[in-house]
């Protein structure tokens, strides 16, 4: 996973990414938004901390019955995180430790869109590096990482998957390659909330029908 970029040194991060960075993935011109609810204006942002990819923003706003309030929003670049079954419809993951939650984690393979990068291609990249495995990739679905920030997280499914080559993890992913039926999964890592890709891991099952 590449993380050690920072978000001002990136001219071509716009702060929203948007779905038609993916060819494979369409933007839902569907949504009807009721009147006033989207009337809040931003009337200045500063950056406060920048630094791996990552960065807090002061934000004021004007809201729809014209008070002001400030925010502190997240930037973060976009990312993908990837179902991959091998062809026994093992799961390949990386379980690693991560530092936010402080404990290990049995988590999707995938990691941050290079500048220019399709999401298509990052997560292959990805699959590759952390656990030497490819298949045939394809994508499911994207989603907001959470309301306070503009991380865009893309969902994909890689089939077939096989063990291609070593794994090459950046300096600071520490990873135990592991696959797990899709029962184990569900029931040991998916459902005990022992991952931080859930809203991925579930789209790419229901994309599948194997919830």
């Amino acid at each position: 996973m590449t993380d050690t970029a920072d978000l001002a040194a990136e001219p071509d991060l716009a702060p929203e990414p948007g779905l038609a960075a993916d060819p494979g993935l369409a933007a839902d011109t569907s949504v009807t938004v009721a009147p006033g609810t989207a009337s809040w204006r931003e009337t200045s942002r500063t950056t406060v901390f920048s630094k791996f990819g990552r960065s807090v923003d002061r934000v004021d706003f004007r809201l729809p019955d014209g008070a002001e309030e400030v925010f502190y929003l997240k930037r973060e670049r976009p990312a993908g995180a990837v179902l991959a079954l091998t062809p026994d419809r093992r799961v390949v993951l990386a379980r690693q430790y991560r530092p936010g939650p402080g404990r290990v984690l049995w988590d999707l393979p995938g990691g941050y869109l290079d500048p220019g990068e399709q999401a298509a291609d990052a997560v292959a990249r990805e699959l590759l590096e952390e656990t030497g495995y490819a298949g045939d990739v394809e994508a499911v679905g994207a989603y907001w990482l959470d309301a306070y920030t503009d991380a865009r997280r893309y969902a994909f499914v890689a089939t077939d998957c096989v063990r291609v080559a070593e794994p090459q993890p950046e300096r600071t992913e520490f990873i135990d390659v592991v696959t797990l039926s899709l029962d184990e999964f569900r029931s040991r890592v998916l459902r005990a909330g022992l991952m931080s890709d859930t809203a991925a891991a579930y789209l790419a099952l229901d994309h599948l029908r194997l919830l």
